[in-house]
């Protein structure tokens, strides 16, 4: 099925993968995103935010996942082929586990398809508006990667919302809902801004007090 501007929806495309996947054939991520001819680089990255869209996440894994969502990012950024390092991207799974995830991810792209689809696209497309939302995406993923402790709050699950609205956005050049992935970037910066000065500013008064 071909949406507006001749646009084939993700989810259609993953289907077609579904199908093949019945064959029982492995498939890894770097298939995967050969397959969905470069676009499954969107979808992976939504896919490796989604552990931390709750305020309780996996200890420990944002680093590791936000270091992958930032080497897919960047190479999108300066259009090199999006493929992931070997010992990550050639990693297969077993044909019942990879169809499970995919026919759960078509799922979950239907929906967003509903809300999220080509529209005021044009000015989205073009290289440097697409190198910038790449890069926003890397800033985000730099954010999610950094190794801080449970406090404070939100710091996992703020840059994962903004990741995952820049790339749905991306991924079906919707030229509207990705302002939506602007402001979630701009108030992710802002918190941890926020954060990173009252720290500080903690950090040097109690300096000054173990000095005097």
């Amino acid at each position: 099925m071909t949406g507006a501007h001749g646009h084939v929806p993700l989810s259609a495309s993953l289907l077609e993968i579904v199908g093949e996947e019945e064959s029982g054939r492995r498939l890894n991520l770097n298939s995967l995103l050969d397959k969905t001819d470069g676009r499954g680089i969107y979808l992976v990255m939504v896919l490796l935010s989604l552990p931390f869209i709750t305020p309780i996440s996996f200890p420990g894994a944002s680093v590791p996942l936000g270091i992958v969502i930032m080497f897919l990012s960047l190479r999108l950024a300066f259009e090199l082929p999006p493929h992931l390092p070997k010992f990550i991207g050639a990693r297969t799974f077993s044909p019942s586990g990879m169809k499970m995830v995919l026919r759960a991810s078509v799922r979950a792209l239907r929906y967003l398809e509903r809300m999220i689809r080509p529209r005021s696209a044009q000015w989205i497309t073009w290289p440097f508006i697409r190198m910038l939302n790449a890069l926003t995406i890397c800033w985000m993923a730099f954010l999610l990667a950094l190794p801080l402790p449970p406090f404070p709050p939100f710091t996992n699950m703020f840059p994962s919302y903004a990741i995952i609205l820049m790339a749905v956005s991306m991924m079906e050049e919707d030229g509207m809902m990705i302002w939506l992935g602007y402001a979630a970037s701009l108030g992710t910066t802002l918190y941890f801004l926020a954060w990173a000065g009252a720290i500080s500013a903690s950090l040097i008064k109690l300096f000054h007090s173990i000095v005097r």
